[in-house]
């Protein structure tokens, strides 16, 4: 597997990006990092090839993007504009392809949520229409959308990866794919069986401590049964570290090791 961070989510400078963590990442032996789209597409292009230079001279590939369409954009409802979601979603795809991203994650919540009030049954046919339309676009830039299920605390739908799962295979596209974040699941108290039924379609990982949406740092149950199903699963694919630190040189040496010895140690009982 390959390891990554999501760098908005230790960023310290005004721009909210994260790039200047890059060079600890590389350090600290990661293998790629993973961009905020929404703070990529607020940049001006000279402003943000400036911002991004850590991220070049740390030698860190930018594999994959979090945050791609803002909560301004309506992708359900009476008001839903796909017009507008679907012209942003160009433009950011391409600037992604730019980058070398192969992955998009499609989180989104505030902009996928239904007003209240709304049926849930029809915001969902809005989302598999859109995403259907998505696809093309997707396609021509070389880069594989990965839907992320949410928590009821940040999405009111597709709030389960076994959800998701369904309205995946029901999109039936071959750019929309699935990411399993370990936060979102443990939190739902989601069963870990429901991560087999990913099987051909999980394409992106994210994980992080339950306790503070913190960085991992020890073998939990949780934890060596995720790694058991994507072993079983013959996922080799990448996983992002979407937490939060008070330290993050500290925090991701310790992190990166506990996830590659779990890697190994389920690896290796998957050839016995």
């Amino acid at each position: 597997m390959r390891y990554g961070c999501c760098l908005n989510w230790v960023a310290r400078g005004v721009d909210g990006t994260g790039a200047e963590a890059a060079p600890i990442l590389a350090k600290a032996g990661y293998d790629y990092v993973e961009l905020s789209m929404n703070h990529l597409m607020r940049l001006e292009p000279a402003e943000r090839e400036r911002v991004l230079a850590p991220v070049r001279d740390s030698g860190l590939p930018c594999d994959a993007c979090n945050n791609f369409l803002p909560a301004s954009i309506r992708l359900t409802g009476p008001d839903a504009d796909h017009a507008t979601a679907l012209e942003y979603a160009r433009t950011s795809l391409e600037l992604a392809r730019s980058l070398g991203i192969a992955i998009v994650v499609f989180g989104s919540g505030k902009a996928r949520n239904p007003p209240e009030g709304y049926s849930l049954e029809l915001a969902r046919d809005q989302l598999v229409s859109f995403a259907r339309t998505l696809d093309p676009i997707a396609a021509d830039n070389g880069i594989t959308i990965a839907m992320e299920h949410l928590n009821r605390g940040e999405s009111d739908i597709l709030t389960s990866f076994a959800d998701m799962v369904r309205f995946v295979r029901e999109v039936d596209r071959q750019r929309i794919r699935i990411l399993l974040d370990t936060y979102h699941l443990e939190l739902e108290k989601e069963p870990l069986e429901d991560v087999l039924q990913g099987e051909g379609i999980l394409m992106h990982t994210h994980t992080a401590r339950l306790a503070g949406r913190t960085w991992p740092q020890r073998s939990t149950p949780q934890l060596r049964g995720i790694f058991s199903a994507l072993s079983e699963l013959g996922y080799d694919g990448r996983m992002s570290v979407e937490a939060s630190t008070e330290d993050l040189e500290a925090d991701c040496a310790g992190t990166l090791a506990l996830l590659r010895s779990l890697e190994k140690e389920y690896a290796s009982r998957a050839a016995l």
